[in-house]
């Protein structure tokens, strides 16, 4: 099984259903086999752009292990769902490189075209 995240947007006049939403979504995971791990409520957000007329929607983030099965039909519910305005679901790596590694990498990187003082 792998690590998902899905961030789904609720529709602005539906903020009072986003627990049911939640709860729906958490039971097809679970339903296909995963575990949902984590969720995140980001609440109402200013979209970039206008969705269906709205500029406003809540936010909201899982994260769950499944498998790939389960994702797609979290997808499909997520798709027959007039409420949700969009979707975004992505497989996490499980072996993310830690900070200090990717700072001591961009400091070496910058200073990689600079010639040296007095050359």
């Amino acid at each position: 099984m792998s690590l998902y995240e899905t961030l789904f947007i609720v529709h602005p006049e539906k903020g009072t259903k986003v627990k049911e939403l939640i709860d729906r979504f958490k039971k097809v995971v679970e339903g296909q086999d995963g575990s949902v791990s984590h969720v995140e409520e980001w609440g109402l957000r200013d979209l970039a752009y206008r969705i269906e007329k709205q500029s406003k929607g809540f936010y909201v983030l899982l994260q769950y292990q499944s498998p790939a099965h389960a994702v797609a039909e979290l997808e499909r519910n997520l798709r027959l769902t007039d409420d949700i305005l969009r979707y975004l679901t992505v497989r996490v790596d499980e072996e993310e490189p830690s900070a200090g590694s990717t700072a001591s990498r961009g400091h070496a990187e910058e200073g990689a075209g600079k010639p040296e003082p007095g050359v």
